[in-house]
């Protein structure tokens, strides 16, 4: 399907964001050459946990990846000199995050094409952090983008974004998870599209743009009550 290209996908040690996207992405046949891995940081260890739930989970990383041919490397942080040699090394076309930190320019400039983010949020309206939950507080429509990665937050130019209906949800981690699995759909929509020129990246209208912080407790709580109250 897609020969003679480079990719690497990088992550943080089991996120459950990562392992969906990787999934599904394999699913596809996509052929990615190499995976680097963070591990060992404080990072690392917190999104460890991130969209931890009890009723859906994509397996295993050594699962997904099992009669894959795939080269695992593993880096105390994204940003380090010892990534940027591995990346040099692979010379990707193309970069896959599946949960990362924020890249150093250094980093960005190493995928010939250009660096794949999903963000669970409609950009460019909801930037930053705890964005699906932003969005309901909001009244807002909820979705995914899949955007290019630039040296901003969140900025890059836009490949595809989709809305989601979350009215059968009971509750902000399934409205989460809903989201994540329409952001690794789009994923491999957006990879195809800009590998085979179907589909063009719109710059986003940054005066648009809002960057949102972490949420507070009391207003979770606020968007926990909103979701089940759609449900009565």
């Amino acid at each position: 399907m897609m020969k003679n290209v480079k990719i690497v996908f990088m992550m943080t040690v089991e996120n459950l964001h990562g392992r969906e996207l990787l999934s599904r992405l394999l699913e596809w046949k996509v052929p990615i050459l190499s995976i680097i891995i963070e591990h060992k940081s404080k990072l690392s260890e917190n999104t460890r946990n991130y969209l931890k739930n009890d009723f859906y989970d994509p397996g295993t990383f050594e699962k997904i990846i099992k009669e894959n041919n795939i080269k695992i490397h593993y880096v105390e942080n994204h940003n380090d000199d010892e990534t940027r040699k591995l990346l040099n090394l692979y010379d990707p076309d193309y970069i896959i995050l599946g949960g990362t930190r924020l890249f150093k320019k250094h980093i960005i400039e190493t995928a010939k094409i250009g660096i794949f983010n999903a963000h669970p949020a409609l950009l460019p309206k909801y930037q930053g952090l705890d964005c699906i939950a932003w969005s309901i507080l909001n009244n807002d429509p909820v979705g995914a983008t899949i955007h290019f990665i630039d040296s901003g937050v969140d900025s890059g130019p836009i490949i595809l974004q989709e809305e989601i209906d979350y009215t059968d949800c009971k509750n902000l981690i399934q409205v989460r998870i809903k989201v994540m699995k329409k952001a690794a759909e789009l994923m491999v929509k957006s990879l195809l599209g800009i590998h085979f020129g179907t589909l063009i990246p719109k710059p986003q209208e940054l005066s648009l743009g809002i960057r949102h912080e972490s949420i507070s407790e009391e207003k979770l709580n606020e968007v926990e009550k909103i979701i089940m109250m759609q449900n009565k």
